[in-house]
């Protein structure tokens, strides 16, 4: 996995801990990606580019929370770059908990478990969240 994604997974649960709502990430289009997929599976509130005085672009990221408890909480980082985890689509078949997401990169680009399933791909396993 990207070293930019884990430092993008790192900031969203060391901000979800320590509760904050709004922060910002330097910006990246593989970051831009995944936070279009978290965007779309509702755990984070917004996000968008924003530029500084010295033309750098950054992620100003908006975090959800639910009854006062984050997603990102119980995130954990499944790939690094020295340790990489593949899951076939029959291995992701017996899987069944509703309450983790499992996030994939996959040739279709980030795919969460029930599109991977949908789709019946497998991928390099990322993070579970």
């Amino acid at each position: 996995m990207n070293l930019n994604l884990i430092n993008l997974l790192l900031v969203l649960k060391n901000a979800s801990l320590s509760k904050k709502e709004v922060f910002f990430v330097k910006y990246n289009k593989m970051c831009e990606k995944l936070l279009k997929l978290l965007y779309s599976e509702g755990l984070i509130s917004s996000y968008s580019i924003e530029k500084t005085s010295d033309e750098k672009l950054f992620f100003r990221i908006t975090l959800k929370y639910f009854f006062n408890k984050s997603s990102f909480k119980n995130l954990k980082i499944i790939s690094t770059p020295s340790k990489i985890r593949y899951l076939s689509f029959f291995d992701l078949s017996k899987i069944s908990d509703k309450r983790l997401i499992l996030f994939f990169s996959t040739d279709q680009g980030f795919l969460t478990s029930t599109q991977c399933k949908n789709l019946q791909i497998g991928g390099k396993l990322l993070f579970i969240c």
